[in-house]
């Protein structure tokens, strides 16, 4: 039997966000979540579509572990 997967988005995804961009980004990331992970559209939410800009977001601390070992 196959586990149901939950809708809930993490909310370090919508930290920082007032209620009404919040909302939004819970819309484009369930528009999104079906695309597969080399599919360039999956992620067009990442950027600003006023000015597109990459959006601000926290880095990871893998990342940040690797910049410090590599760079």
């Amino acid at each position: 039997m196959a586990k149901k997967k939950s809708n809930k988005v993490p909310q370090k995804y919508l930290a920082g966000l007032s209620k009404s961009e919040k909302e939004k980004r819970k819309k484009e990331i369930a528009r999104n979540k079906n695309k597969a992970a080399d599919d360039p559209s999956a992620y067009k939410f990442a950027t600003n579509k006023k000015n597109g800009v990459q959006r601000k977001t926290v880095e990871s601390r893998y990342t940040r572990r690797y910049r410090e070992m590599y760079t």
